[in-house]
This record gives C-alpha cells, structure tokens and sequence, in this order.
C-alpha cells in the first residue's frame, strides 16, 4: 500500500493472547510490512507498547464496555525483548483511545472521565463532568518510538 499510514485492528494481540510460537508467526507477518499500530481488545484493559524491531506500536483498546475493572495484559517473558510497555491504564475506569493523523504523526489518546463525574445508580443522578486525557503519544511515520505529547 502507499497510505501514509497503515493501521491493523484484531480481536487478539500478537504476542499478548498467543503462546511463543504463535507470536513469532504473527511477528513473521509483520516484520517489513510499514505498519505503524497495531489496535486489538479481547482484554478489557488499555495500554500501549512498541516494539522498536518492528517498528509497530502495540495498542490495547479494550476497556470500552463489558468488565469494567479489568488489568491490561502484560508482555509475556518470551516477548519481553521484542516489546515495551509505555503506558498502562489502572483498569479502574472506563475509557478509549483514539487516534488523530497528519503527514507525520498520529497522535494517540487515551481518554476518560475527569474528576467532575459523579455517577448514580440512577442516570438522573449522575453528575456529568468532562474528559480527561491519561496518555497522549506521538507516533511519527518513519516507524520510530515517538514521544509524549
């Protein structure tokens, strides 16, 4: 493809949901693709990782709906070399990530409520409040790490 940005979304995370070998099929898929995030749930979790050998930043997007309290996954000692995290929600909370692109950069987002919501078992109850951003991420095109917005 030519696309300026080229972005993967599965139910599983490469290295996350799979055994050993099955990560290194995936890896043998992906590496030399120019794929710069790779978006997955399965896990009511969010967190992101990259993986500077592949060039592919690693976005768990799972905490959306569903459990509500849930961790992350970890990386599993076999893909600790080829991963690291760099950021992981609490799993306290409810919340996306989202994805903004220009030339050069994506920009992702996590977001959640901010400190203004109070919620009621009755919806009538709650107090509505604004959106907080946990983690903000620049990710340039040339498949490097990036940096914090």
């Amino acid at each position: 493809s030519t696309a300026t940005w080229k972005i993967v979304n599965s139910h599983y995370g490469p290295y996350d949901h799979y055994a050993e070998a099955g990560m290194s099929e995936w890896f043998d898929v992906l590496r030399g693709s120019g794929i710069h995030v790779f978006l997955y749930g399965h896990t009511h979790g969010q967190k992101h990782d990259y993986s500077s050998s592949l060039g592919i930043h690693f976005v768990e997007n799972g905490a959306g709906g569903g459990i509500q309290k849930e961790s992350a996954s970890g990386i599993p000692s076999f893909a600790t070399e080829y991963a690291k995290n760099e950021w992981t929600c609490t799993g306290d909370e409810y919340g996306f990530f989202s994805l903004g692109a220009s030339k050069d950069w994506l920009k992702l987002q996590y977001q959640t409520t901010d400190n203004k919501w109070t919620f009621a078992e009755e919806f009538a109850n709650t107090t509505v409040g604004g959106v907080a951003t946990k983690h903000c991420w620049y990710i340039p095109a040339d498949g490097k790490e990036g940096r914090a917005c």
